[in-house]
């Protein structure tokens, strides 16, 4: 994990040195793993195409596979392009899209929206923690407990203090 002040400092950094510092992650995963034993994840968009790119072609991996995940929302013209490149594993999940939003939820739209709800779930745990540590005023003892009501579907779940489903 880095600290976003560390992201920023390599976002910075000249392409000649990303490039670099990529060559040397892949170099690890493959010494580790071996060429069979790592995939690129291959959407087929720009950044996956570029990264397929250098790891085949630039840094001489040749054998490493592509992995495909081949959705029903896919546009067919990113499929065909997928299609056009060897050795890339297209697999098709087990479940349909509405069966995944019926089990887990509607997927968030973006990364934007992602990062706003884990900043909340963040910010709700702090307030738990700080919260489960407060001494009742009137009558100066530590609060036994602290539950939060979350509605979710049709029926109440509570979240104890550290802000865990029971």
């Amino acid at each position: 994990m880095h600290t976003l002040a560390e992201l920023q400092e390599k976002q910075a950094l000249p392409l000649d040195i990303k490039i670099m510092l990529t060559r040397e992650r892949v170099r690890k995963w493959i010494n580790e793993f071996g060429e069979d034993g790592v995939y690129i994840s291959f959407s087929g968009g720009k950044d996956s195409t570029v990264l397929l790119d250098l790891v085949r072609n630039e840094f001489g991996y040749k054998n490493v596979p592509a992995c495909f995940v081949d959705v029903p929302t896919q546009y067919p013209e990113l499929r065909s392009f997928v299609k056009t490149f060897d050795n890339v594993d297209i697999v098709t999940p087990k479940i349909n899209f509405f069966q995944v939003c019926e089990k887990y939820g509607f997927p968030l739209f973006s990364k934007e929206i992602s990062e706003c709800v884990q900043g909340a779930r963040k910010y709700l745990t702090s307030i738990l923690n700080e919260r489960a540590s407060l001494t009742d005023r009137q009558t100066d003892r530590q609060t036994d407990s602290l539950s939060l009501l979350v509605r979710k579907g049709s029926r109440n779940r509570e979240i104890s203090e550290k802000g865990e489903y029971p």
